[in-house]
């Protein structure tokens, strides 16, 4: 069965978090072609799902590109942001050990997508729930 298009968005931002968890503080440029092989056949235009991805991130608040790319596709010097990094670096209590971000990165060197697409959805997740905690307290 083809993966869903939220099944392919958690395994590249998988790998954008992997990508960028492991270069962290540097700032790298990120392009549709680092990823292209994790693409299935049946995406038309991997570069455009790449690309919304991308923005989509950046526009929630785990990303940031600090300039504008003139090659389709490509975003420049990214890293993740405070908030990211901060989940990225938690320990889940069930797991113990080894961080959220090293659990990210190991499973994106494997290639077990499965395992990238749960720990995704568990960082967005504790991403989302950490800045709703912050807007609370912030309004209070």
């Amino acid at each position: 069965m083809a993966d869903t298009n939220i099944d392919l968005f958690d395994q590249i931002t998988g790998l954008i978090f992997s990508k960028l968890y492991q270069k962290f503080p540097v700032a790298i440029d990120i392009s549709s072609m680092d990823f292209i092989e994790s693409f299935p056949d049946h995406i038309d235009r991997p570069g455009e799902f790449f690309a919304d991805t991308v923005e989509w991130l950046i526009e929630s608040g785990y990303v940031v590109a600090r300039t504008k790319s003139s090659y389709a596709y490509t975003f420049e010097d990214c890293t993740l942001t405070a908030k990211t990094l901060e989940v990225l670096k938690a320990i889940p209590k069930s797991v113990g050990g080894e961080s959220l971000g090293g659990q990210i990165a190991s499973a994106a060197k494997d290639g077990a997508t499965a395992k990238l697409k749960e720990l995704v959805g568990e960082a967005l997740s504790k991403g989302y729930g950490l800045a709703l905690s912050t807007a609370m307290n912030w309004s209070n």
